[in-house]
């Protein structure tokens, strides 16, 4: 749909600033993360669009086509300026599920201490990078876990840490591959968890409703920014597979602008009649905002051919400017003409 891609930048943006204000800490804005880490062209045209360099891939999607005897370093050139940092698909799949149970998070930590050092066996005069991509929402008894895990390969025993910023510019493998795999071998389980085309459909409209209510606001800012946050929060992967709640939140969105766009509204009055060849026609527009309008347009017309404004004209109009909790009347001159 189109003007989808549009949002991902701004997106981006604010995702850096809420992190540095909450976390305090200058997050890199240089990675998109696809769901599960799978990729293919499409996925990686539209997780760089928003201007990031490297896509966290998974190591079950991002499979090797060459046999090698070892787990290669993680940074892949893709092409265009892209490198694939390619996670260990059975490090990463490690802390899925339940760990708030001891002996859950007992055998994860035993299993990722163990399979990290089978790595380094693998070829260990081969100083290679590789990188763990955990659960995207992990819960509190993950977290500990994954931190408990860490904490086991403190002190350099057969791994030294490296951030993600730095694995992605290692020098990459030349035997590993840097294919990106292509559509059919996207997981259809995951393909069935997108947002349908009418879900964007509806976001294209909720965002065009708001580029028109924003061009009459003296304050648009009040209204742009949280609903433009709103409109960006309504394309999030925490929707995938949750295709009614996010139904739900997009109807929220529509029509919280909806109520508010009613705000400005003309007032209903009774029928005018003409008692002359000329008359004048009263018209009042309402702003229940707390916030003045301004560039409004009042555009009234006639079907009527007898029926003329200003001057022999079939429409009139005339520009409105209302203080918030305000009314302002309006009036057109028009003049009647015999059959």
């Amino acid at each position: 749909v189109s003007g989808t891609l549009s949002h991902l930048q701004n997106a981006s943006a604010v995702a850096a600033t809420t992190v540095e204000t909450i976390l305090h800490v200058k997050p890199s804005t240089d990675f998109a993360w696809p769901v599960n880490g799978a990729v293919d062209s499409s996925i990686v045209d539209v997780a760089t669009s928003a201007g990031a360099h490297n896509v966290i891939a998974r190591s079950d999607s991002f499979r090797e086509t060459t046999e090698l005897p070892y787990t290669p370093t993680a940074a892949r050139p893709i092409g265009g300026g892209t490198t694939a940092v390619v996670a260990d698909a059975r490090l990463s799949t490690l802390f899925d599920g339940d760990m708030s149970r001891a002996g859950s998070s007992t055998r994860a930590v035993q299993k990722f201490l163990a399979q990290t050092l089978a790595l380094t066996e693998q070829a260990p005069d081969n100083e290679r990078s590789i990188v763990v991509a955990p659960p995207r929402m992990p819960t509190a008894a993950q977290a500990q876990t994954m931190a408990r895990a860490l904490e086991g390969l403190a002190g350099n025993r057969w791994t030294q840490p490296l951030d993600l910023v730095a694995a992605a510019e290692v020098k990459p493998d030349p035997r590993a591959t840097s294919k990106v795999p292509r559509a059919s071998a996207y997981p259809k389980k995951l393909r069935a968890q997108e947002l349908p085309t009418q879900a964007f459909q509806d976001i294209r409209t909720t965002q065009g409703s708001l580029d028109s209510f924003e061009t009459i606001l003296t304050q648009p800012e009040r209204v742009v920014t949280p609903f433009g946050n709103a409109v960006n929060r309504s394309m999030s992967t925490s929707w995938r597979g949750r295709s009614l709640e996010a139904q739900q939140y997009r109807d929220a969105v529509r029509d919280y602008l909806q109520s508010l766009t009613s705000e400005v509204q003309l007032i209903e009055k009774s029928d005018v009649t003409l008692s002359g060849r000329s008359a004048t026609i009263p018209v009042t527009v309402q702003n229940k905002l707390v916030q003045g309008v301004d560039r409004l347009v009042l555009r009234l017309t006639s079907d009527n051919i007898r029926l003329k404004f200003n001057d022999d004209g079939s429409m009139a109009e005339l520009p409105v400017s209302i203080a918030g909790g305000h009314s302002q009347s309006v009036k057109f001159d028009t003049a009647t003409s015999a059959n």
